[in-house]
């Protein structure tokens, strides 16, 4: 695989951050590029960690820069900027094949893959036997064709018999809550929806989140906050939890009240659901994958998570770079994960927030189940 090279615009925190991975990471990233209007800074960064720096002048006067990824480390302070807008353009037209989370842009006619997982069981009742779940997570306001045209297209594809939303579907960029509901509110007269919230629902003001949640009941999707209920599907039921912990668990160092030593237990699990239906399959609706050993002790039999973005930066046969709590190379970064006989299915998500995906597609999710016959 060819090495991955960068364009940066800016150069704050986020631009040093990438720069150092690519110097880390040589053989998966080979050069980082900074352009920037304050050339000094720059250049200091430059001289302090060795990486070559080019700028918009170079680069419209012809400098190719090969299977190139662009990337706006300063969004908001570049907005407005006259020459941010010029040198993007010459970014997309002297980079040969211009690539975004490693695939040529010409090729994101939709911009999400979709990523299919078979769970067996024995305890999984014989009347669910290829019974399909979308597993939407992350989405963090952003929206795929006009009213999410492309992603509820995708989804109608697959013929799910439910969907579940694991959390951080919205937050508080612009339009956010709104694409929300009108997505919930489509999806849900064709689906049964459920629906739990993130850390980034939780960051919102009480009120506007008591409202968001009394909305999507009104258009009939299903909110689980510590709660469970039961899915009856030809003549035999599963239960579905949705656990919703508190704040303090994300552990951000950069919120208030950061504990890094804080764990959430199985006894703190089941302090918020209460005992497991031990007689029935359980599937656990839990926004942070963290505390799996937990779940999975506590008596879930399938586990579906999101909140760690796939690690923000896929590094191959190391995996996910980074988790949202700065934890590198976190253990639950993506995928499916069987641990003593039961399943967690972490979600890479389908939108982004705070840093910039690389080698680390969007994703749909589905999850198919099979009763696994002796």
């Amino acid at each position: 695989m060819k090495p991955l090279s960068f364009i940066i615009i800016g150069s704050g925190w986020r631009a040093r951050f990438y720069i150092r991975i690519a110097k880390q990471y040589p053989e998966q990233f080979q050069l980082a590029y900074l352009l920037c209007r304050r050339e000094e800074k720059v250049d200091s960064i430059a001289r302090e960690l060795g990486i070559k720096t080019t700028t918009s002048k170079e680069l419209s006067s012809g400098r190719s820069i090969e299977r190139c990824l662009y990337m706006d480390s300063n969004a908001k302070s570049n907005r407005g900027s006259r020459n941010c807008g010029r040198i993007i353009r010459y970014a997309m037209a002297y980079s040969q094949s211009l690539h975004l989370n490693g695939r040529k842009s010409s090729e994101r006619k939709v911009l999400f893959q979709i990523v299919n997982y078979k769970i067996q069981s024995k305890t999984l009742p014989k009347e669910f036997d290829g019974f399909r779940i979308v597993h939407l997570s992350d989405l963090h306001g952003a929206v795929y064709g006009d009213k999410n045209k492309k992603l509820i297209q995708k989804i109608h594809e697959v013929r799910p018999q439910m969907i579940a939303m694991t959390g951080d579907m919205t937050d508080h960029s612009e339009n956010s809550i709104s694409g929300l509901i009108g997505l919930c509110g489509r999806l849900s007269k064709r689906y049964p929806v459920y629906y739990i919230p993130g850390n980034h629902e939780q960051c919102l003001e009480p009120k506007q989140l008591s409202q968001l949640l009394r909305k999507l009941e009104s258009l009939g999707t299903i909110v689980l906050e510590n709660s469970w209920c039961t899915i009856s599907y030809k003549g035999a039921f599963v239960k579905l939890y949705g656990l919703v912990m508190p704040m303090r668990y994300y552990k951000d160092p950069l919120r208030p009240g950061y504990a890094k030593n804080l764990y959430f237990s199985e006894e703190d699990t089941r302090k918020l659901l209460g005992e497991p239906d031990l007689s029935c399959y359980k599937i656990l609706l839990s926004h942070n994958p963290l505390y799996y050993p937990s779940y999975r002790n506590w008596g879930a039999d399938l586990t579906l998570s999101g909140h760690i973005h796939g690690g923000i930066i896929r590094i191959p046969k190391l995996g996910g770079l980074l988790s949202p709590d700065m934890t590198f190379f976190p253990k639950y970064d993506g995928g499916l994960f069987t641990e003593k006989g039961k399943h967690l299915i972490v979600s890479r998500g389908l939108g982004n927030h705070f840093l910039i995906r690389i080698r680390n597609p969007e994703e749909l999710v589905v999850v198919t189940l099979h009763h696994l016959y002796d």
